[in-house]
């Protein structure tokens, strides 16, 4: 059996649901399409199935993806959008908020991994097919790959499914069939593929653009592995920049009060969230904080980031910084969270956190370059 191919009409999400969802899809045919994916491998690897499916359906779909600090919801990222002529939108991975519509007057369909975001709601009026509370909770790609099958052949394109399950979820997610499909996509393969993926929205380049072509260029993940589709030795270059600044930066003096300890550096890569990972290692009793002043412009990125059962979300919240609109939580588990703020209000947040002491020459962005 396929990857996620069940008998079960509960799962990954009622039979109606899928089907109102394949009647939008049946709706574009003839029209062009934007889709909009999430830039991590999930998001990816659902772009591509998403991509396969329409034109199949003989629709005219165009792919766009966020820049460096974007998000769907990103002003700057929907002005670009609407300068595209779509007579449709499709969204994946990229997670719920309420407000207007995305592109006015655009009919929407929503795709996305319910558990991942803690929001209901949604942009009014959109098609919304999503896991939520349906165990177990499939990851967005797994999802789409089951959405699109009726509309191209399933088989080959299963490994996709593969790759954004495992960067997901892990190789031991309890999908069905998952471990006859890794088997079949090569695993050493597979986990290759998901690490040079990764770094490419990790780098400074912000190469996800790049790491979508190789993936629409691919027939395998052993295609991405024995590097048989052009594009591959640039998402290697990503992941040797991306490890060799993460070695930097967890390098730095720690500064510690209580049980918190903060490693402030500046990189334009997104390496926060991995120095917060060694560190949280080396420190399990400990909340470690890894802020990065250089990845943004006027911006601290940080990771909270902890192994001991503590509600970081809370931490933070605690700390009122600044209005709740600018300290967006970049994960659902309460073990692990961030966000972006300016540097007067990541001081304060700090303050609030019983970490004092710090002034604005310690928030300034660097400029290191990366390699």
């Amino acid at each position: 059996m396929l990857l996620g191919h069940t008998r079960d009409p509960l799962w990954p999400v009622p039979d109606e649901a899928l089907t109102e969802a394949r009647g939008f899809l049946e709706g574009c045919r003839g029209r062009p399409v934007l889709v909009v994916p999430h830039p991590d491998v999930d998001g990816l690897a659902s772009g591509v199935l998403m991509l396969r499916a329409l034109q199949s359906l003989g629709a005219r779909p165009t792919a766009r993806l966020p820049g460096k600090g974007e998000d769907l919801h990103t002003p700057s990222f929907l002005e670009r959008l609407a300068t595209f002529p779509a007579e449709r939108l499709v969204v994946l991975n990229t997670g719920s908020r309420g407000g207007g519509p995305l592109l006015k007057g655009v009919p929407t369909l929503v795709v996305e991994r319910g558990d991942r975001f803690a929001s209901d709601g949604y942009p009014p009026e959109a098609r919304v097919l999503t896991t939520r509370a349906h165990e177990p909770v499939a990851n967005t790609s797994l999802l789409t790959y089951v959405l699109t099958s009726p509309f191209v052949v399933p088989g080959p394109l299963e490994w996709l499914a593969v790759l954004g399950t495992v960067a997901a979820l892990g190789v031991d997610a309890p999908m069905p069939y998952l471990k006859d499909a890794l088997r079949r996509a090569k695993r050493t393969a597979v986990l290759e593929a998901v690490s040079l993926l990764n770094a490419t929205c990790r780098s400074h380049r912000v190469a996800t653009p790049l790491a979508m072509q190789v993936l629409l260029r691919a027939g395998s993940a052993s295609d991405i592995l024995e590097s048989r589709v052009l594009g591959v030795d640039a998402l290697r270059d990503c992941r040797l920049e991306v490890q060799r600044e993460v070695a930097r930066c967890a390098k730095t003096p720690p500064r510690f009060a209580g049980n918190k300890v903060l490693l402030m550096f500046s990189s334009e890569a997104q390496v926060h969230p991995l120095v917060a990972v060694r560190w949280s290692q080396r420190m399990p009793d400990h909340i470690v904080i890894a802020a990065n002043t250089g990845y943004l412009e006027g911006r601290v990125d940080f990771t909270l980031r902890s192994r001991a059962p503590v509600d970081l979300g809370g931490l933070m919240r605690s700390g009122e910084p600044a209005s709740q609109e600018e300290v967006c939580e970049d994960g659902s588990s309460r073990h692990v969270t961030g966000g972006s703020l300016p540097p007067a209000d990541f001081l304060r947040l700090l303050e609030g956190m019983g970490i004092r002491g710090l002034s604005g020459l310690d928030v300034e962005r660097r400029g290191v370059a990366p390699g």
